[in-house]
């Protein structure tokens, strides 16, 4: 194995590999500072361009792209309220505040450094457990799928802000808007109105352009300000701080970027789901969750942690069964079978080296995203300060033709407009974006873990298998404990008035 290691790192250290990894890196920022787009369009659009080169310089273009999207995706989020992917939405519960309060550079130092330290646990995990992990890989079916899904939604709680009627409404509305399109099981056609565009759903990035961007674009046209209060605008955070706050809270990044991987190992379940775990175990676990949705610097570190692990994760399944760990590892397992490798149980024999290759890519890639990170955000952390003038017209021309490149359908523009007008009036009378985009995001893992489920295991899955049933207790304990936290809180300050009374 150590001779595996030194190969692998011995083909990354060519002029060729090392040149190809910082093209990556730089393009799939620009990529991913760009709202919709995100690593999954920053591979696809590189493909064309990988053959004929040396294995470990193909894949350190692709793999680099990649990773440089999730902190270029986080910046969009952080400082105009804006995912620039799917997997970044969580950044903007607390990044964007952070930047209203004039702690931007803090937001995007803190993102770095948890996207680098969650990326080298990542690669660490993928090195070492290739080996133990296939028999829990295999033994997870549809109903354990179901069980993860149904986790995710009871985050809704986490963001409902005081009104947990209003959070229920918002996610609902989401499934209902997911459900919109093909059902996937029996092909049906649904809520279309006979409109063809609508076949194929509505789509994500560009609903959470409109939800958000625009939506965000209206309220500074209500307020006629910019994003950071005037008052505010001399800022005193810097980004080595936010790097620091990244190390300082090692306990938070080491559980996140745990749960990263376990998302990633996961075939199908995607790293936006991971981002939206990873916030609300933040929350669950703080020892003042009262400061999220504020602008607290761990709502940045735990979802950029979990994403930068995720790549590891993704991996996994990747390499060891052929199995893409998400959309962007299929696209990678299309660059293999253009190299002439077979991803499955041989590759762990007979290209090891590779497998190295791609650990050291996913370290030198995170490494190099964040020196440039570091080196870029005091000057990115100053477009907030833009008057709105200048700002509204500019995002918005991004947003509207950011919608038409998704997929390129005319319609989308429309859409687009249409979740900006849902979102600002959904922020004006308090009904969480959020959970909305929650239900859009679980709806449709849910419709086909559920049918699956059903099919293989009868009506009452959840009591015949095991794990189901034992992940079906957690979901329960971790929704009740919220709950049981807020009451618990309110009866010591009610004992504490009655003591302060007597």
């Amino acid at each position: 194995m150590l001779d595996a290691i030194v190969a692998g790192l011995s083909a990354l250290l060519t002029l060729q590999s090392i040149a190809f990894l910082l093209i990556g890196v730089v393009y799939g920022l620009v990529i991913g500072i760009l709202p919709g787009l995100g690593g999954i369009v920053a591979m696809a659009l590189l493909l064309p361009f990988t053959y004929g080169y040396e294995p470990a310089a193909t894949l350190a273009l692709l793999l680099g792209a990649h990773i440089a999207t999730i902190w270029g995706d986080s910046v969009t989020s952080i400082l105009f309220n804006v995912p620039g992917a799917a997997k970044s939405l969580s950044l903007v519960f607390d990044g964007y505040p952070m930047t209203q309060q004039g702690q931007a550079r803090r937001a995007l130092g803190a993102s770095a450094g948890a996207a680098l330290l969650g990326g080298i646990i990542g690669a660490v995990f993928l090195a070492l457990s290739i080996p133990l992990v296939r028999p829990l890989i295999l033994a997870l079916g549809p109903s354990e799928y179901l069980m993860m899904a149904l986790w995710g939604l009871t985050v809704i709680a986490t963001f409902s802000e005081g009104s947990l009627l209003k959070g229920l409404i918002a996610a609902c509305a989401g499934v209902i808007i997911a459900f919109i399109g093909m059902d996937p099981i029996t092909a049906t056609p649904r809520y279309t109105f006979g409109l063809v565009f609508l076949l194929d759903g509505i789509s994500f990035p560009v609903a959470m352009i409109g939800l958000f961007a625009i939506a965000e674009m209206m309220k500074l046209w209500v307020k006629g300000d910019s994003i950071v209060s005037r008052a505010l605008q001399t800022e005193t955070s810097s980004v080595l701080e936010g790097v620091r706050d990244a190390f300082r809270h090692w306990g938070l990044v080491f559980r996140s970027s745990l749960l990263g991987l376990w998302i990633g190992v996961l075939p199908g379940v995607g790293a936006t789901v991971g981002g939206i775990a990873a916030y609300a175990m933040a929350v669950n676990t703080s020892k003042h969750p009262e400061r999220f949705g504020k602008g607290a610097v761990e709502g940045v570190i735990a979802p950029d942690a979990t994403l930068g692990a995720n790549e590891g994760g993704g991996l996994l399944p990747t390499l060891a069964f052929g199995i893409p760990g998400g959309e962007s590892m299929a696209i990678l397992l299309i660059a293999f079978i253009g190299l002439g490798i077979v991803p499955g149980p041989t590759m762990l024999t007979d290209h090891l080296d590779i497998v190295f290759s791609l650990v050291w890519i996913i370290v030198l890639g995170s490494i190099v995203t964040t020196l440039i990170g570091i080196a870029i955000s005091p000057y990115l952390a100053r477009m907030p300060n833009l008057d709105h003038t200048i700002m509204i017209p500019v995002v918005l021309t991004v947003c509207f033709i950011a919608a038409y490149a998704t997929r390129g359908i005319e319609g989308d523009v429309i859409v687009a407009g249409v979740f900006g007008l849902l979102g600002y009036v959904m922020d004006r009378y308090k009904y969480s974006r959020a959970n909305l985009v929650i239900g859009m995001v679980l709806a449709d893992m849910i419709e086909r873990s559920l049918h699956l489920s059903l099919s293989l295991y009868g009506d009452f899955f959840i009591f015949t298998r095991p794990v189901t049933f034992a992940m079906f207790v957690f979901i329960v304990l971790t929704t009740a404990w919220p709950f049981v936290r807020s009451w618990r809180r309110k009866r010591q300050q009610a004992l504490a008035l009655d003591g302060g009374a007597q």
